[in-house]
């Protein structure tokens, strides 16, 4: 018996292999920007202040919009001042924090900054939230992440305030000075979310 095919279903068929293809390439795409993402940073493992460990791209980059800040658990003034400053710019994200959105406070002082440091500083800044990480590890991996991202210096005290946002997925990343409005940095984080 020979069955007959439509205009309508040949059509319909002809979408669904387009939809398949143009899926299939963008994960590829995708894939290709992580692996980059992968070859430029490392993926090495950073230590949170849970003490759960993390691939800096596999576990962190690639499954968010990230906002990374550099800190140091004996910082008395800049470190306290932009952590407040994220929690104003994290409420104002409401519902896309911790989903689309998270944020990666990354040790410039590894040697001092051990997970327990990490999450007492957290702690006390109110901020010891799913969706936070406060990361640290050995001195060759956190120097070899923060020369990457321009944010080493060998002497914690001397480090950059800059922010720095990003999506891995579409290798996008954007510098955010420091006094930039909470909302201003909610709108940069949103648009890269939004691609």
């Amino acid at each position: 018996m020979m069955k007959i095919i439509t205009l309508s279903m040949l059509l319909g068929l002809i979408d669904l292999v387009s939809t398949t293809i143009q899926a299939s390439t963008v994960d590829a795409q995708t894939e290709n920007r992580l692996e980059r993402a992968r070859t430029y940073f490392g993926d090495d493992l950073l230590i949170d202040q849970h003490g759960a460990s993390h691939r800096f791209v596999s576990d962190l980059l690639s499954h968010h919009v990230v906002l990374i800040n550099v800190i140091f658990t004996n910082c008395r003034d800049a470190c306290p001042i932009q952590t407040q400053k994220m929690q104003v710019v994290r409420r104002q994200l409401g519902k896309h924090f911790g989903t689309q959105i998270a944020f990666l406070s990354l040790s410039v002082d590894p040697k001092r900054d051990s997970p327990v440091a990490l999450k007492a500083f957290a702690e006390k800044q109110q901020a010891n939230i799913p969706g936070w990480w406060f990361l640290t590890a050995d001195e060759v991996t956190m120097t070899k992440i923060l020369s990457r991202l321009n944010q080493w210096t060998g002497n914690p005290s001397n480090h950059s305030t800059m922010l720095i946002a990003g999506h891995a997925r579409n290798a996008h990343w954007i510098k955010l000075r420091p006094d930039s409005p909470p909302e201003r940095i909610v709108a940069d984080l949103l648009r890269l979310a939004g691609e």
